[in-house]
């Protein structure tokens, strides 16, 4: 059988990407067992060893609407669907090309903070995603990576609990392989001009990633206890930017809060390793990327309490309410002061995340395939 796995995510996509890299990582160890065939646009790297090159589909959103509207038919994906010869589908995310291609299939759901936060979407962008959401209930499974989407994912799609399966994805490869070399870290230093103590936020500059709220929590520190935190922050530009620079200098904390712009994977470990701590500001996220690398690499974690990061951070980190800059200023002074806390969270951080290897989730693909296909 021939399983193909449709890569069309971009670096701008952020944890999606990630998510897919990690997912491909993981099937290259089960290849043995399965013929895994690659179903990529020319600008996603080739992870595995056969492939098949597409070109970009259009977005979406617009061609699912275009096809209500206007009762299109499959001559949309026609020159796409043309060209992959498989029998399976995995989908690392919520895509048209399953349905059009007719094929069975497993589909990831990440979140969906357009029934949380409309704000955030145009009408278009809402009303596309109710759209194209619906491919959940077609598909033969379901995967998620906490209970908090799980439960989304029968609230909103009403698809039977048996058909999902809760899978968190491990941290990046470039993460987990990385040995930390002391002249490397002493270089990446010197390169970023970075302070001796520093807290981190790998975020892209979206609405919903509250950098704002992150750096009015930051000022409140500065006027309540005269301590002066840097802050640093590294992120594709999204269209929440402007506002964030304007606030950095309304506030005068141009010397406190620095943007990196675009920091290279092989940095990225010496960016935690370096970080007194990792600020998890976000008003929504259903799994962050960015608590499994700091717990792998000992970076103590500092996070918001939305969605399903209290039950990815559990007991070791700090959580606050990111809707309170007053709170989120007292959880990040506490550890920012308290090394044995921070030392405490460090080993508790690595106790929740050194199962949480590619081995052992190619492992758990295994199973799904397995459970799936049969």
């Amino acid at each position: 059988m021939r399983i193909g796995i449709l890569t069309l995510s971009t670096p701008d996509n952020g944890g999606i990407f990630q998510y897919t890299i990690s997912m491909l990582e993981a099937f290259k160890l089960i290849r043995y067992k399965y013929n895994f065939i690659q179903i990529r646009h020319k600008d996603f790297p080739k992870i595995l060893d056969k492939d098949i090159i597409i070109e970009k589909p259009k977005n979406s959103i617009n061609l699912m609407l275009k096809h209500v509207i206007y009762a299109f038919t499959n001559i949309l994906f026609d020159n796409i669907v043309s060209k992959i010869n498989v029998d399976f589908i995995i989908s690392p995310t919520i895509t048209l090309l399953p349905c059009y291609m007719k094929k069975p299939y497993i589909v990831t759901i990440h979140d969906f903070q357009h029934e949380y936060f409309p704000e955030f979407f145009t009408l278009k962008q809402r009303l596309g995603r109710k759209i194209i959401y619906k491919v959940g209930q077609k598909a033969n499974m379901v995967i998620c990576e906490s209970n908090y989407v799980k439960r989304d994912i029968i609230k909103f799609l009403r698809i039977l609990e048996e058909k999902i399966k809760v899978l968190p994805s491990p941290p990046p490869n470039y993460i987990q392989k990385t040995k930390i070399d002391k002249n490397k870290l002493k270089e990446v230093k010197e390169k970023y001009k970075l302070p001796d103590n520093f807290l981190f936020y790998p975020a892209q500059f979206w609405y919903h990633k509250n950098h704002i709220n992150l750096i009015r929590a930051i000022k409140l520190i500065k006027n309540k206890y005269g301590q002066d935190i840097p802050l640093i922050l590294v992120g594709s530009i999204k269209n929440n930017f402007r506002n964030v620079i304007k606030e950095i200098h309304k506030l005068e904390l141009s010397q406190q809060v620095r943007y990196l712009g675009y920091v290279p994977d092989e940095d990225m470990p010496y960016l935690y390793k370096l970080a007194t701590a990792l600020v998890m500001p976000t008003l929504f996220e259903s799994v962050s990327i960015p608590i499994w690398e700091a717990f792998h690499l000992g970076c103590p974690v500092v996070s918001s309490n939305v969605c399903a990061l209290p039950e990815q951070v559990g007991d070791a980190g700090l959580i606050f309410d990111p809707h309170n800059i007053e709170d989120m200023a007292e959880k990040i002074y506490i550890v920012w002061t308290d090394a044995k806390l921070r030392e405490c969270l460090e080993q508790k951080g690595y106790e929740r995340v050194k199962d949480l290897t590619i081995e052992n989730y190619a492992k758990q693909w295994e199973k799904i395939l397995d459970e799936v296909l049969q």
